[in-house]
């Protein structure tokens, strides 16, 4: 052998120790992560941007990137027990399926622009610390996961991110860079009405929220034997409330001012914390029919208030009103009560007096930006000029009242049937309202409108007694993230959210 078939050799033999070397690596990877898998039972996360509401995904092209929370589409991951994220289910890098095209089994490491999937040998490592909402790179110095813009100074996290922005390693943001981590059986459950089939007459409207739009029929009649006779034992009046006790005695003395109302139970739910002072905690007592709950977390926003006030009603129907509202003599929950009775309706809403008609049908579609010729998702709610009024699908026996979607903060429902559909969204601190009405009807649930009862809706003077200091920052300071939040979990963009649009 002479000395350059004696290199050859040398050299193919060195190639083939690598590759023998390499093959053992993997293998013993494989086996180490099989066993410490079987160790730990599989768990599949979606990960939410808390402030924006968009979910962690991946593009086609293997793209970790910021997208629609879609309970169609496959955007869960897996933590495995070194720290690594896996794209899809974790079985399936059993066997090294990971090299395979298939995404699903690959793991999340750094790439060009951003984080991209690839071979879990040389993946990112990721940190969740107990109680924490940051997803940490490993080790130290500590960076998180969050969507950015792509700037001339660099890579800079992204407070409201838009479908298809980057997601990367940056220094923390204190908003931008918060997580929820949902597990996948409870995100398919709380966006269950999300794969509702969609329609086939309308090859237009493709995406979740169209499975929606299906109108329900008018309420219709039902025999029933259980008919409410005293409205005490029948009804209960629900309110949410921010630190504003005397604004909730003024509503409750406007409807015991009715001798047919006075007795009627009323559940407050209060954003603590602590008690009111000694004058309005005796105020409150003097109010037998008042159950006044003050929490232990301080501004847990409307949707949550609500659903602790209503784990606390014990009556068949539940009056939902504001605290700032009075009862009229065109109050009228004789005729709510009698529809609920006697039709298959879940909720039955009034007017306010003094204020627009807020009545509306839903309807997902899509909307053309003129300025950009873009096609956006979209949720409308047709209401001009009371919109189920125009309608005019009337009730039977009912002539006054209609079919109707949305109806104002000032309705009589059934306490069973709000609770199936999840009651409200927790995560929705404000902006609350419409995603109930979509709710119910994703599930069915009918709605009436009866506008002839009412009641008034009336503010107190900024510097009144009756108003708290700071309360407007606490009701409105996060009017734009939760709208944006409502706009993601539906899977629409909304009218107002020009970044998106342009």
């Amino acid at each position: 052998m002479n000395r350059i078939q004696k290199h050859v050799f040398s050299g193919l033999l060195l190639l083939a120790i690598s590759a023998f070397t390499l093959f053992q690596f993997l293998l013993n990877y494989d086996i180490k992560l099989e066993i410490l898998m079987s160790q730990h039972p599989v768990t599949l996360y979606r990960i939410e941007m808390w402030f924006g509401g968009k979910c962690i995904g991946v593009s086609p092209q293997g793209r970790v990137e910021t997208m629609f929370c879609n309970p169609r589409d496959k955007q869960y991951f897996q933590f495995l027990p070194d720290g690594k994220l896996v794209f899809g289910d974790v079985r399936n890098i059993y066997g090294n399926s990971y090299h395979d095209n298939d995404s699903s089994g690959k793991c999340v490491k750094e790439g060009t622009l951003g984080l991209e999937l690839g071979d879990c040998i040389v993946a990112l490592k990721f940190h969740l610390p107990p109680n924490s909402s940051f997803l940490y790179s490993q080790p130290s110095p500590h960076k998180c996961l969050s969507p950015v813009n792509i700037t001339s100074e660099g890579l800079i996290p992204k407070l409201f991110p838009i479908n298809h922005d980057p997601v990367t390693l940056t220094s923390c943001d204190q908003d931008a860079s918060r997580i929820t981590l949902y597990k996948e059986a409870e995100f398919q459950e709380d966006r269950k009405y999300l794969k509702l089939p969609l329609p086939t007459s309308n090859p237009e409207c493709d995406f979740p929220g169209c499975g929606i739009n299906s109108p329900l029929p008018p309420a219709s009649l039902v025999r029933t034997t259980d008919r409410c006779i005293v409205l005490s034992n029948c009804i209960t009046v629900l309110t949410k409330t921010a630190r504003r006790p005397l604004l909730v005695l003024r509503m409750i003395d406007s409807i015991r001012k009715f001798e047919k109302y006075r007795d009627i139970p009323v559940v407050v739910y209060d954003d603590g914390i602590g008690p009111h002072s000694e004058e309005i905690m005796k105020k409150i007592a003097e109010y037998p029919n008042l159950r006044y709950v003050i929490g232990e977390e301080r501004d847990i926003g409307i949707s949550q208030g609500r659903n602790l006030g209503l784990q606390l009603v014990r009556t068949k129907y539940f009056l939902l009103l504001d605290d700032d509202n009075l009862f009229l003599p065109s109050t009228n929950l004789e005729i709510l009560v009698e529809i609920l009775d006697t039709t298959d309706a879940s909720l039955v809403g009034g007017k306010y007096s003094n204020q627009m008609d807020f009545s509306a049908l839903l309807k997902f579609d899509y909307q053309t930006v003129k300025m950009t010729n873009k096609t956006l998702p979209q949720l409308r709610t047709h209401n001009k000029k009371g919109g189920c009024r125009s309608a005019n699908d009337t009730i039977p026996t009912f002539p006054q009242c209609m079919r109707c979607e949305v109806t104002a903060n000032n309705f009589l429902a059934k306490t069973r049937d709000v609770i199936e559909v999840g009651g409200w969204s927790k995560e929705l601190k404000a902006q609350e309202h419409l995603d109930l009405f979509v709710r119910l009807k994703a599930a069915r649930k009918k709605v009436v409108y009866c506008p002839s009862h009412q009641v008034a809706n009336v503010k107190p003077f900024y510097n009144s007694a009756m108003q708290v200091k700071g309360y407007h920052s606490l009701r409105h300071g996060k009017s734009k993230q939760m709208r944006i939040l409502f706009s993601n979990r539906w899977n629409v963009v909304h009218r107002y959210d020009y970044e998106e649009v342009l």
